[in-house]
């Protein structure tokens, strides 16, 4: 994913306000476990969709490869902190959060047990958002890219492995449990996030792929009507010392 060309883009193309609000920070404090003012670490922040929000009661440091992502969550004048660093080095001392939160970003880093190992070094806590290759429901994306599904099988590393990076880690109590919600929008505006490739697997399809399959998809969506909607599971594993 090349994130300098995405940034000024990624949040249209991502979770909605709205989805943020109402899944993704609830889901991930009631798992955090922490107190309001608790200092939280967002690892692979990205454009601070999440950081920002969680900003407004907690002190919240965001850190990512990407200075164009960070330039962008910068841009949004929260209270939250954003820091350019690598997850498998990052540069804060032991023990300097409370919890860490690493939402849909293992599967985007080159060493899973490196990095948990490392966030485990300065936090006492983490979650981590992921996709369950195992339970997840097809939907359009798996009829229109017929290599859609075999990618991402094998760039998410599997619930039992982030378990087992936690407990190398040296957090004792690990927990999975899944998240799941219904998603829906106008077909319009869903053809308009796989235009601009909302997922990074869409950038990664074998040549001339993508663009059959998003000719599929705009020849056959509508024909559905013209909201389109799908499940979404998103499975949390929770540890702690």
């Amino acid at each position: 994913m090349d994130y300098a060309r995405v940034a000024p883009t990624y949040d249209r193309m991502r979770s909605s306000p709205q989805d943020v609000r109402e899944f993704w920070t609830p889901t991930l404090l009631r798992l955090a476990d922490v107190e309001a003012g608790s200092r939280i670490l967002d690892v692979g922040c990205g454009t601070g969709r999440i950081a920002v929000p969680m900003a407004e009661r907690h002190r919240v440091v965001g850190v990512d490869a990407s200075p164009e992502m960070l330039a962008v969550a910068r841009s949004k004048g929260s209270d939250a902190e954003f820091v350019r660093g690598d997850a498998r080095r990052l540069p804060f001392r032991h023990g300097s959060f409370a919890v860490a939160f690493a939402v849909e970003v293992l599967h985007l880093l080159p060493d899973l047990a490196e990095a948990v190992w490392e966030i485990g070094r300065v936090a006492h806590r983490i979650v981590v958002a992921t996709i369950d290759m195992e339970t997840r429901t097809p939907h359009a994306l798996d009829e229109a890219f017929p290599s859609f599904q075999r990618i991402d099988a094998a760039r998410f590393p599997t619930i039992p492995a982030i378990e087992d990076a936690c407990r190398k880690a040296g957090w004792r109590r690990v927990e999975a449990q899944e998240g799941r919600r219904r998603l829906e929008s106008s077909t319009e505006e869903f053809l308009a996030r796989v235009r601009g490739k909302y997922v990074s697997t869409l950038a990664l399809l074998p040549p001339g792929e993508f663009e059959r399959g998003l000719a599929w998809l705009e020849r056959e969506l509508p024909k559905r009507g013209p909201r389109y909607e799908y499940d979404h599971a998103v499975t949390f594993v929770a540890a702690s010392h």
